[in-house]
């Protein structure tokens, strides 16, 4: 299966325009025009009407991230809300994951507020079990939800037959949840939502300029943008929202790395195949291993369904070859999933880059050596709820000169890996255990 376009991209408004020459001035600039850059664009103009607030956009708005996501609008941070517990402590790891509930119900806010329609469902998400290893982590996440106050149903067998029912699994034991329900959760269609974002940062006054690359920060207030395309933009403050690609502006180097997810989808489903699986909740549906799946219905009752190994490939270039091969891995691991009755399979698919941080936290804060650029990013899996949140934080920021919350993704210090061979050969043993560990305890 050869890579194509994310099924969302029909949904591009028309283009806007592109760099007009000379030197732009602006209060602020913002680096990025996926779902970060545009809601920080948003929320500054909401607190500062008449600012000059200006996005410069590489491509087209959502061609990183955020236009290749699933759309699936969830809660969480890093691993899983157990790792977080036993590296972060119990309050920390709950206030954690309570600014991440809070994120998508502010998301949910946004959209209703603004009458934005991106399709919208908060169905809620399961998490389920392949395994009874995973039985087993479903059964800690379980009990770690009810011990912090937190939000969250275990599931026995009957109960998940009763809303989802897929391809069966030989189980060692059956002991522990079947699945786990996070009821603050839901789907959407991720370049409705840009396009609906990107038009009320227009109305409000802000500049959208697209196919302008930004290829130099130089140091100082105010800080001068060189753009691929000549030209300058001088801005009192600079946000960088780039995800996968900061590096490429020479900052972040080895801290935010860029990582290649793929995601495929299937021709809408019949009605005989959705009588089989039933999924009348349209819930997002994760599953517990390591290296995990997670998929949802789209509004034409598609299949889009993401997972897979993440990728790091030598300097961030990922051969054409090696994105055809595990869109056909993607591929059979649907057909695995879903019961041969219904007669499921993929037939198109994109693969997308992220920013990801070895410690799986984010990073939101100035860089010591830019102090008036402002970096937001490193969402490692969880971007939709928390790069649509994090616009209202950059504006705290920017305006109060305050962090809004005592939280351990406030920090400018993530952790390095300091030589290209070294984090190539790091990422891929690190990948490559997990998913040996997670084979060995299916086939136990």
């Amino acid at each position: 299966m050869n890579p194509s376009v994310p099924l969302w991209s029909e949904a591009l408004p028309p283009p806007y325009p592109t760099f007009p020459g000379g030197t732009v001035r602006a209060d602020i600039a913002i680096i990025g025009g996926g779902f970060a850059g545009l809601s920080a664009a948003y929320h500054l103009l909401d607190r500062r009407p008449g600012a000059r607030v200006v996005v410069l956009e590489a491509g087209r708005i959502g061609a990183g991230a955020s236009g290749h996501t699933t759309g699936m609008l969830g809660p969480g941070v890093g691993q899983s809300l157990v790792a977080s517990v036993r590296r972060l402590g119990a309050p920390r790891a709950r206030a954690l994951y309570q600014a991440t509930l809070r994120a998508v119900e502010e998301v949910r806010s946004l959209i209703i507020n603004e009458r934005i329609d991106c399709e919208l469902e908060m169905t809620g998400q399961l998490v389920i079990a392949r395994s009874s290893s995973a039985r087993a982590r479903l059964a800690t996440l379980a009990a770690t939800l009810t011990e912090l106050g937190l939000p969250g149903e275990a599931l026995d067998d009957a109960s998940l037959a009763r809303v989802l029912r897929l391809t069966p699994v030989p189980m060692e034991s059956e002991r522990g949840p079947a699945a786990v329900r996070l009821p603050v959760a839901g789907t959407l269609h991720p370049t409705k939502l840009l396009a609906g974002l990107a038009d009320r940062v227009t109305q409000r006054g802000g500049t959208i300029l697209e196919q302008v690359p930004v290829v130099g920060i130089a140091h100082g207030r105010p800080v001068t943008l060189t753009l691929a395309t000549g030209g300058q933009v001088v801005a009192d403050d600079v946000v960088v929202a780039t995800a996968g690609y900061t590096s490429q502006l020479g900052i972040l180097r080895g801290r935010i790395l860029p990582v290649h997810l793929q995601v495929v989808v299937t021709d809408p489903l019949s009605a005989d195949a959705l009588r089989v699986i039933g999924w009348d909740g349209r819930e997002g549906v994760l599953d517990a291993r390591r290296v995990f799946n997670y998929c949802r219905l789209t509004a034409d009752n598609r299949i889009v369904f993401g997972g897979g190994a993440p990728r790091y490939h030598w300097r961030g270039q990922p051969p054409a070859t090696a994105e055809a091969a595990v869109l056909h891995q993607l591929a059979e691991e649907v057909q695995r999933t879903f019961p041969a009755t219904t007669g499921i399979r993929a037939v198109s698919g994109w693969t997308g880059q992220i920013g990801y941080v070895l410690d799986t936290l984010p990073v939101i804060e100035r860089l010591r050596e830019y102090p008036a650029v402002l970096h937001v990013g490193g969402w490692c899996g969880h971007g939709v709820a928390l790069s649509l949140a994090s616009g209202a934080w950059v504006t705290r920021m920017l305006c109060d000169g305050v962090v809004p919350e005592d939280l351990p993704w406030y920090r400018n210090n993530p952790p390095l890996v300091p030589f290209e061979p070294v984090r190539w050969l790091a990422f891929r043993a690190v990948v490559g255990t997990m998913v040996w560990q997670d084979r060995w305890e299916e086939r136990a």
